[in-house]
C-alpha cells in the first residue's frame, strides 16, 4: 500500500483547528505546563514553582554572603 496525494482530503473538506490550550515543558523539572492559546510561554520556559525555588535559593545565598 502506498501513501500519497490520492489519500489526502480535498481542500473543500479541510477545516481550521481551534486550539484552546497550548503546552510547554519546563527546562528545570521537565514538567508540562498548560496555557491559553492566546498566551505565550515564559522565556526561558521555567514553571512558576521552579522560578520561586530559584529565587528563594538566590536570596538564601545572598543572606549567607552578607554575614
Amino acid at each position: 500500500m502506498t501513501y500519497g496525494s490520492n489519500h489526502a482530503l480535498p481542500e473543500s473538506e479541510l477545516q481550521p483547528i481551534n486550539c484552546l490550550y497550548a503546552q510547554w515543558t519546563c527546562l528545570v523539572c521537565g514538567g508540562m505546563e498548560e496555557i491559553a492559546s492566546d498566551e505565550e510561554a515564559p522565556v526561558p520556559p521555567i514553571c512558576p514553582s521552579c522560578h520561586r525555588l530559584a529565587v528563594a535559593e538566590a536570596l538564601a545565598a545572598l543572606r549567607g554572603v552578607r554575614r
